[in-house]
């Protein structure tokens, strides 16, 4: 098992701010004026696909401009040569679940592992909590209008209960995952939660609603940021 995700539910002192360690927003190069799309090759399982100009299905896409030429009786020519290529930030996420079901009998101090989580980029990445806190009570009246939530994360309960637990509310904080060899090979990790059921939660329903945002940082801006996909290559520059 890979290095722990640990910037996902580690204790207050460990967790890096997102926006104290934000990197500044790199555009890309913008294509040179003329800059014409040619035909280009991908290998795959040992086979080159060819791609047309224009194949905004593709992976990736080349362009070139320029040019020189040159005719008298001078004893050399020195042509300057430029090969660019811009990569844009990749991100493959995936989690086992969006949901936990608590079922109580008695008061009690309970915890799951039941979702799993990983993360796998080639640069930064900021993770955003928010609307994360206690379970709220749902009906009406009621002694006690919560229950007491924590996180942690691990491989199994006693690394979560050595690592520590978080008040849920604290998650919403935000964390900043950094570049690294690890993070370009993905990073896993099991998500702990803990509750603790007293004798003065009445019984009714109980939840909470939060919302998850992976952000990367170095979005091109020849990448469509809400779809993923090709943008306008050609009329980009000053952008």
């Amino acid at each position: 098992m890979k290095k722990l995700l640990a910037c996902l539910v580690v204790l207050a002192f460990l967790l890096v701010p997102a926006m104290a360690m934000a990197k500044s927003y790199d555009p890309g190069v913008a294509l040179p004026d003329g800059a014409t799309e040619v035909e280009h090759w991908e290998l795959v399982g040992g086979v080159w696909v060819h791609h047309n100009p224009d194949d905004i299905l593709s992976l990736a896409r080349c362009w070139r401009s320029g040019g020189a030429q040159g005719a008298c009786n001078r004893e050399q020519w020195e042509l300057g040569f430029t090969h660019h290529a811009s990569v844009a930030q990749w991100l493959d996420w995936s989690v086992g679940g969006t949901r936990w079901d608590w079922r109580i009998l008695k008061p009690g101090t309970y915890a799951a592992d039941c979702i799993e989580f990983r993360i796998a980029s080639n640069n930064d990445v900021d993770i955003l909590f928010s609307g994360f806190g206690d379970l709220q009570y749902l009906g009406e009246g009621g002694v006690k209008q919560t229950i007491d939530t924590y996180y942690s994360y691990g491989e199994s309960i006693a690394q979560a209960d050595k690592l520590g637990w978080l008040e849920a509310a604290r998650l919403n904080e935000g964390v900043f995952i950094g570049d690294s060899a690890d993070l370009h090979g993905g990073i896993t990790t099991k998500l702990f939660n803990k509750i603790v059921v007293e004798n003065c939660n009445s019984s009714c329903e109980y939840e909470n609603q939060g919302l998850i945002t992976i952000k990367i940082r170095n979005l091109k801006n020849w990448v469509d940021g809400t779809t993923g996909l090709w943008a306008d290559l050609v009329t980009q520059p000053g952008e």
